[in-house]
Order: C-alpha cells, then structure tokens, then sequence
C-alpha cells in the first residue's frame, strides 16, 4: 500500500539510501517545509517502510511544474515493481493537484527507470558532488 506520510517516516530510508556515509542533515531538504510538499510511503506487511518519494511545486523553466526529490528505495525490494507504483501515484497525486509537469533531478544509473515510467532525459549529464552523475528527467502529465 501505498500511502502519504508524515517526513519522518520516510527519513531512515531517504537517508540511508540517498545519503549513505554523510552526515543525516544531507537527507534534510529545504522543500520539505514546503506548504505543498507531500511525501508518499510504500511499506512492507510488517510496517517497515520500503520505497519513498517527496513532491512539491517547483518551477521548471519558469514553467509551473512539480519536483519529485528522495526517491529511494530499499535494496532488497529493487526489482520488484514497487517503485515503479510508487512514482504512479506520485504522478496520479501531482495531476490530481492540477501538475502537468513533474521534473527530478536523477541519478545516471537509474535512467533506465524513469524513462520506463514516461520521463525524458533533458540536456546532458551533471555531477552532483559528492552523490555523483545525475541526468534532469521531465514528464509530461496528461490533462
């Protein structure tokens, strides 16, 4: 199940996934203050959160769009399709909250993934120091 949740619930995962050998504060995001933001939780049987994601209106180009940040998803159940339903109801989410655009900054090795859910890459690839290689992906959201 698939579910919104308070930041705190998903902070272990993001930052144990995300930010592994850093400092905990490098899993804090400004955004998640946001008025906006809503963060979604995909859990295990037993309750242990096992996928997350944050979203949140951020502009693209000046364009209105929404921002997807701290996807992360526990090593053992990558594979298994739950990011993948995930980003579905992020997406369903975003549209339902009037989003046509939903961006995210992703790593390069994950391309694969994003593109399968309907994002494109835009422009080139950019470090992000110290996490490494990311591409910008951009999904159009149907109206």
């Amino acid at each position: 199940m698939i579910e919104c949740v308070p930041r705190e619930e998903i902070f272990e995962l993001r930052w144990s996934v995300l930010r592994p050998g850093l400092p905990r504060q490098a899993a804090e995001f400004a955004e998640d203050g946001h008025p906006e933001v809503f963060h979604l939780a995909a859990r295990d049987p037993d309750g242990t959160v096992v996928c997350c994601g944050t979203f949140f209106p951020d502009p693209l180009d000046g364009t209105p769009a929404w921002r997807l940040r701290g996807m992360a998803t526990a090593p053992a159940r990558r594979g298994g399709g739950i990011g993948g339903r995930l980003l579905d109801a992020g997406v369903a989410a975003v549209a339902a909250r009037g989003g046509r655009v939903l961006w995210c900054n992703g790593r390069s090795g994950v391309a694969g993934f994003y593109q399968r859910h309907g994002f494109a890459i835009r422009g080139d690839v950019f470090e992000i120091p110290p996490i490494g290689p990311h591409y910008l992906f951009v999904r159009e959201i149907g109206g």
